[in-house]
């Protein structure tokens, strides 16, 4: 049972603390500025280390004049606070437990130095050493949960991220190839009885779109798959009409400007982009003309399909993964797709995407 003198010297020890705050903590920003720590070349970084600093010496304060360890609930938000904006700005992790090191010696100085003033009360830096690692511990553990918290959220949008750029990509490569097989099949049935040199033709075309398949396949099963520009958005354009379009229906392609305005990765996500709103209109309108029109500046690239099809309601179908596919491709670089359709009245769709100042690394490492 702790004696009136006890309690006294705790008391006196406590309100010295307190009398102190100010200069203790001048102390501990002087010595996070001379280790070159750097939580101190960011405001907000150092402001959050200020107040949690000031919090231990409160608890400091508080388990002395209580006779045991006392740890006040305010630690938990700014500990939680300094987790997550550490963690968004890249701090390094190091920086935080240094500057916890630094708190703690920084405090532990200053009460001994205070206690050569009365070396009967000695005995009380126990008290005081066990609360300062309480109450920095506890804000270091709950510091570190938000910091991990908020990289396994990164993490999580990281894979939700890539797997949505695989189903894009299986969608508009592989699902292509598929699709531009099967066609040439059913054209391959239709013809086989009535002339054969088309019919050989529709075999061929399908025995290519499979070998596209495979490669395609293995290039993602095996994680090898590498970024191949196209040489020309006109002529892929044509080779996807001449492989992938229906008898009978006429596909126009015009494309004007310098397609070295655009960035080859962006040339290659136009071009997916337009051939499914082309297949989207083949497969569903039932058009006889379709239009392909891409206008190339070097601030932006402008480009509609449009087809006399079938049409539908927008409001009643909704986006499908192909329609959902092109506009995500238009929004990562930093463009709009814009779709119009009507019943009996076709469907026109416009793409936007500004080229000017544009770094196009971003779209390779997307």
């Amino acid at each position: 049972m702790e004696s009136n003198g006890d309690l006294a010297d705790a008391d006196w020890l406590a309100a010295r603390i307190e009398a102190d705050h100010e200069r203790i903590l001048e102390r501990y920003r002087e010595q996070m500025t001379a280790s070159g720590n750097a939580l101190v070349q960011d405001d907000e970084a150092l402001a959050q280390a200020m107040t949690n600093a000031g919090q231990v010496l409160e608890d400091v304060a508080a388990s002395l004049r209580a006779g045991r360890v006392r740890i006040g609930d305010g630690y938990q938000a700014i500990a939680w606070d300094i987790g997550l904006t550490r963690a968004a700005r890249g701090v390094n992790p190091g920086a935080s437990l240094q500057s916890a090191s630094l708190m703690f010696r920084t405090v532990l100085d200053a009460v001994a130095r205070v206690l050569e003033e009365r070396p009967e009360a000695f005995g009380l830096i126990v008290t005081a050493t066990v609360a300062l690692e309480r109450s920095i511990m506890l804000r270091v553990r709950t510091a570190i949960a938000g910091y991990t918290g908020f990289l396994l959220n990164q993490i999580h949008d990281a894979q939700v991220t890539e797997r949505r750029r695989i189903a894009r990509d299986l969608h508009d490569r592989i699902g292509h190839s598929i699709s531009v097989t099967h066609r040439q099949l059913e054209l391959f049935d239709m013809y086989s009885e009535v002339d054969s040199g088309k019919a050989s033709q529709k075999v061929e075309a399908a025995q290519r779109a499979v070998v596209e398949s495979m490669q395609h396949l293995r290039a993602f099963t095996s994680d090898l798959y590498e970024f191949h520009s196209l040489k020309s958005l006109e002529s892929a354009l044509k080779q996807y009409v001449d492989s992938g379009a229906g008898e009978g229906v006429h596909i126009r392609i015009r494309v004007e400007g310098d397609e070295s305005w655009a960035a080859p990765e962006i040339v290659d996500e136009v071009f997916l982009v337009l051939r499914e709103a082309a297949r989207n209109a083949l497969r569903h309108g039932s058009p006889s003309t379709i239009v392909i029109n891409v206008d190339i500046t070097p601030q932006e690239l402008r480009a509609f399909v449009e087809d006399d099809g079938e049409g539908f309601d927008v409001h009643d179908r909704g986006d499908g993964f192909g329609i959902s596919s092109m506009r995500e491709r238009a929004r990562l670089l930093g463009g709009t797709l814009h779709l119009r359709s009507r019943m009996g009245k076709g469907t026109h769709v416009d793409l936007v995407i500004p080229l000017e100042g544009r770094d196009a690394g971003d779209v390779a490492g997307r």
